[in-house]
């Protein structure tokens, strides 16, 4: 199949459609809050998902955000991953109070979240699984930059 835009061209038009991608190679899930992005100044969270690498078990998992100063929020609810097959995708919507959904297909985020200095985390009750995770922003201020921790 043809494509009718090169590489640089059609990373161009997904920066300016989602933002800038920031990918975090798989790792194992541990039982713990762990830092999986580092965010500089104040971005717009416009998408954040993880492929399932290695199924789990029974595993409580979500996210939150820790700023250097400030409150840590969650940014979405509890979902046990356990039914998540390799290959699915966990997603969160930007309703803070919702659950992360998983599946072949997963809603995007439909509000934005404003953050601030300081870590994305991925919080798992049991040390079970593996995911990648992959993030999207838009910075908001001039020292704006988010890389993996």
């Amino acid at each position: 199949m043809a494509t009718h835009f090169n590489d640089s061209t059609r990373q161009v038009l997904a920066d300016m459609g989602v933002g800038l991608r920031v990918d975090r190679a798989a790792s194992t899930h541990l039982a713990a809050t762990t830092p999986y992005f580092t965010v500089s100044g104040v971005i717009q969270l416009t998408g954040l998902y993880s492929i399932i690498t290695t199924a789990s078990g029974a595993n409580a998992c979500s996210w939150s955000v820790n700023p250097t100063a400030g409150t840590t929020t969650s940014i979405c609810g509890n979902l046990d991953i356990d039914p998540a097959l390799v290959g699915d995708l966990l997603g969160i919507t930007g309703v803070v109070a919702t659950a992360m959904t998983y599946g072949g297909a997963v809603v995007g985020i439909m509000q934005p979240l404003i953050i601030t200095a300081g870590t994305i985390d991925f919080i798992a009750a049991a040390a079970s699984g593996a995911s990648s995770a992959h993030l999207y922003y838009l910075p908001m201020s001039a020292d704006a930059n988010v890389v993996t921790a």
